[in-house]
């Protein structure tokens, strides 16, 4: 923010209803150059529409996927190349919409970056944004293509079988497009971004980017993507099987997490995150390792784990906890999310991630 465009923020927040003409008659200046301050001040992010509405100036951005999930839960054992007895259901999912989504319901604000169609699924995404306070002023309304959907399949104890995404519309998510944004995503607190967008919008955020920037993983074909020479994240959200796969990108021998974890820190990643049901939440920093494993019970779904965890991350980084009290509370949250059909269980806030912590740890050592 220019020192001129903080003199400007300063009288609005002290009279939200003043006119152009007296903010140019109080700082000497043109009616149009007050104009132009004001169009940068709501660019980047520190008002919020019209009438002059002032943003929290800790906000977050998240650029990524959104989409309709159609999913499939057999009744029993899965079993392949057969017709299974079970039920469908249709949620609004996309990595980067579930962080958005985690995010209010922490009541954390956050600039959701994304496209959709001109078609009845992207006008029901809007529609359902708009029901659950997701801020979607920077989504873009594709014509002549399709809203992103996901069709998957889980066993009958909600563990991921086999998924099929139909998300060509990420590939307009294109540097250029990313510009349109960038003065609002470096006034932002934190940046995350998931790899439905194509690499070389990856490039262009390493290279532009200068707030400390989180990436999630969303699947083993698009996160090679995420890989530049240039890259510079501060958090990396993964699972063991996408972990994995990005050593193989780099051509480097899977021997074991931890090793794993060290390589990939030497890639310019400064901390690490990996989650799965059957290993527990492993995380590893510039200076600690730490290995939550709590069973979870009552596992309906596991398609939102990681990006509600992503979204805890972000509302413990903003509340400056300390990096074990922030993995407890995102293990607490994903415990939550696994309850619901839902890649964001309805009831997830701030008060229900503590009492679910206090469940799980409440016989360990309390934080220091």
């Amino acid at each position: 923010m220019t020192e001129r465009e903080l003199e400007i923020l300063e009288f609005i927040k002290n009279d939200p209803l003043i006119s152009q003409e007296s903010l140019a008659q109080k700082l000497s200046i043109t009616r149009s150059g007050v104009a132009a301050h004001i169009h940068n001040l709501m660019k980047k992010g520190y008002l919020k529409g019209k009438g002059y509405i002032i943003n929290d100036i800790k906000f977050v951005t998240v650029i990524g996927g959104n989409n309709i999930d159609i999913l499939g839960i057999p009744k029993e054992k899965l079993i392949v190349q057969n017709s299974n007895p079970g039920k469908i259901s249709y949620t609004y999912g996309g990595a980067g919409r579930n962080i958005a989504y985690a995010l209010s319901k922490y009541d954390v604000s956050n600039y959701f970056i994304s496209v959709y169609g001109n078609d009845l699924n992207g006008e029901k995404f809007i529609k359902h944004c708009k029901e659950h306070n997701i801020d979607t002023q920077c989504c873009e309304k594709i014509h002549g293509a399709h809203t992103s959907s996901f069709m998957y399949i889980d066993d009958f104890n909600g563990v991921k079988f086999i998924g099929i995404n139909d998300m060509d519309i990420y590939q307009k998510m294109t540097p250029a497009f990313l510009s349109n944004y960038l003065d609002r995503i470096n006034a932002s607190q934190y940046c995350v971004a998931d790899t439905n967008i194509p690499a070389e919008s990856f490039q262009y955020l390493y290279a532009h980017v200068t707030v400390p920037f989180l990436v999630k993983t969303t699947s083993i074909q698009k996160n090679d993507r995420m890989i530049q020479d240039n890259q510079k994240i501060f958090a990396l959200i993964t699972n063991p099987l996408e972990l994995k796969e990005l050593l193989g990108y780099y051509k480097e021998p899977y021997i074991g997490l931890e090793q794993a974890v060290r390589f990939l820190q030497s890639k310019n990643i400064e901390n690490i995150l990996v989650f799965s049901v059957s290993q527990g939440l492993y995380f590893c920093g510039k200076s600690q390792k730490i290995h939550l494993k709590k069973p979870l019970s009552s596992i309906v779904n596991t398609a939102g784990a990681t990006a509600v965890l992503t979204a805890t991350v972000i509302w413990g980084l903003q509340n400056s906890f300390s990096w074990k009290r922030i993995l407890r509370y995102g293990y607490a949250a994903i415990g939550i999310t696994l309850q619901s059909r839902q890649p964001v269980h309805p009831k997830l806030c701030t008060a229900t991630v503590l009492e679910q912590e206090k469940l799980l740890f409440e016989a360990d050592s309390p934080d220091s």
